[in-house]
């Protein structure tokens, strides 16, 4: 049964809940029943799902109001650096990553290696991040990932209700499977034993 398709499974859930038939088990009634209640749980887990990603949106949308208020930009320039490692080659297989900037704070020049998200050759403009201490940091997140946050955090409270009621669907049919094979097999024995002397006619 387990390699029904679905459009199979579909009709067998539909009989063994429709009307008294004296081939349906008690045992089939209820596992049509659990089949049936995954989909009434994927379908109440939604609303959950749903609030559980707005709480994650406005929790990241907090601490990138966090992250704003704590942070600030200044504009600085590549500068070659000192290990050819740390800056990016130029050219279409240009890879990101720390970047050697310089920039100016008051009378002073500043030279770091920042993070930078894209490739950058020498002289070319970047934007650089500093917390309150003037401590080089990364840039602070955007709207987009706190949505993308939200989306995942969503789709994991439904995925994981899900899942759990597919679990609970199938230890309960493996229960149903193993009462189902113990009852074939007292039946078969009670046959063997006791079939009206047939079996013992021959004996």
């Amino acid at each position: 049964m387990s390699q029904m398709p679905f459009v199979s499974r579909c009709r067998w859930v539909l009989r063994a809940l429709g009307r008294r038939n004296p081939l349906i088990r008690t045992s089939d009634r209820l596992e049509a029943l659990a089949i049936v209640m995954v989909f009434v749980v994927a379908l109440l887990a939604i609303p959950f799902a749903s609030q559980a990603g707005d709480d994650a949106y406005d929790a990241h949308m907090r601490l990138i109001d966090e992250q704003l208020r704590t942070r600030h930009s200044v504009e600085a320039v590549v500068v070659p650096a000192a290990d050819s490692s740390v800056t990016p080659v130029a050219g279409r297989y240009t890879r990101t990553g720390p970047t050697r900037a310089q920039w100016r704070e008051g009378d002073e020049v500043r030279t770091e290696v920042v993070p930078n998200p894209t490739a950058a050759a020498k002289g070319e403009p970047v934007t650089v991040w500093l917390d309150s201490t003037g401590k080089v940091v990364a840039a602070p997140d955007t709207p987009q990932t706190a949505s993308a946050v939200a989306a995942g955090r969503s789709w994991t409270v439904w995925s994981a209700a899900v899942v759990l009621a597919v679990l609970m669907v199938w230890a309960l049919r493996k229960g149903l499977d193993r009462f189902r094979a113990t009852s074939w097999e007292r039946e078969l024995q009670l046959l063997a034993r006791n079939d009206d002397g047939w079996a013992n006619r021959h004996t």
